[in-house]
């Protein structure tokens, strides 16, 4: 298995219903292939960790890079693990924006996920590269 973190710039005509799609196509999609993670969008950016069999999250990425929907996309990390960290999320997801943060729901998302972080295991480089750098884009909007 590996991990594999991504960023990426969404293209400016992107919607909520567009990111809507793209959840509900990769919950399907990652169910049927195995593959775990967890998608962040926050002021235009998406980062994302995809865990999986080395195949299956490879050829994913392959059809991300070319998704038109974003652009900048950069592989930040790719590398083998042991063990998932979103082992029951076929596709953890939270659109984050600097209304919605003034509702308290949104606002305690984003408090418990920094406070998840903390706590995280972070055993591989990619882990803890995922981890730092939803950290950064979270703490903007606190």
């Amino acid at each position: 298995m590996i991990e594999l973190i991504y960023y990426s710039t969404a293209n400016e005509s992107i919607t909520e219903h567009d990111i809507f799609n793209i959840l509900r196509t990769a919950r399907v999609f990652n169910f049927k292939h195995n593959i775990t993670g967890c998608l962040l969008y926050h002021n235009g950016d998406f980062i994302q960790i995809l865990e999986g069999e080395k195949n299956c999250v490879t050829e994913l990425f392959s059809k991300i890079e070319t998704d038109p929907r974003h652009s900048n996309v950069t592989l930040l990390v790719q590398e083998p693990i042991e063990k998932r960290l979103f082992d029951h999320w076929s596709m953890a997801y939270h659109i984050l924006n600097k209304k919605d943060i003034q509702q308290i729901e949104k606002f305690l998302f984003v408090k418990n996920f920094l406070a998840a972080s903390d706590l995280a295991e972070k055993p591989t480089h990619a882990s803890k590269l995922f981890w730092y750098m939803s950290t950064l884009i979270l703490k903007e909007t606190t």
